[in-house]
């Protein structure tokens, strides 16, 4: 089945917190040829303009890519369509599902279906990063510049939304399931960015923390 469309072309721009797309469909051209138009080609080309348009306005700063890569390496090995079986926390870095909502409203203005993030890695770095980047700000300002104690304070927030906890050696629990304490995280957290960034520049493995 195809589908005519006798609309005119028009563009459509969502004005963002944190996000710019500006998403331009031209319907009316097929018309010009007398080619069908399908419905999943429209869908196709709507999900290709989404994720290239995909852009932060605001800079992020380098730390927080790397901490980004230290929690996906310790949260799910990278596995974008990860689930974890007791808190069903989703994606490559693990967002709680009820945070999902509010946080990828913050990042991108809209909120995001636990499928439709599961499904784009694209929409999961965004809101990702967008947190992350939050987390920084206000942990370098409370460590007043201490990286290491910066870092270590995101990992705490992250793993437990209590940022000052990051020496915190309790043992945790969800669901009745033991999980590390919130020092042993974010200690975890602080030494695979030193790895990272050792990686990056091996000959300046003094950089960073």
């Amino acid at each position: 089945m195809s589908l005519n469309f006798q609309a005119k072309s028009f563009c459509t721009r969502f004005r963002l917190p944190e996000i710019t797309s500006i998403l331009v469909f031209a319907i009316a051209s097929p018309l010009v040829t007398n080619s069908p138009v399908y419905a999943a080609d429209i869908v196709d080309s709507f999900s290709t303009f989404i994720s290239l348009e995909i852009k932060p306005q605001t800079q992020i700063a380098p730390e927080v890519m790397l901490i980004r890569q230290a929690i996906i390496g310790q949260e799910s090995g990278a596995n974008f369509q990860a689930v974890n079986r007791h808190s069903g926390a989703l994606g490559y870095a693990q967002v709680m599902p009820e945070n999902l909502p509010q946080w990828s409203k913050e990042a991108l203005g809209f909120s995001v279906s636990r499928k439709d993030f599961l499904a784009s890695p694209e929409l999961q770095i965004a809101i990702v990063d967008f947190k992350l980047n939050q987390y920084w700000q206000k942990s370098i300002v409370a460590s007043r510049g201490n990286v290491a104690i910066a870092i270590q304070r995101v990992a705490a927030w992250w793993y437990s939304g209590k940022p000052e906890k990051y020496t915190s050696t309790k043992t945790q629990y969800y669901a009745g399931h033991r999980y590390p304490s919130i020092a042993a995280y974010s200690q975890s957290i602080l030494r695979r960015y030193q790895l990272i960034l050792n990686a990056q520049n091996p000959s300046q493995p003094q950089r960073g923390v």
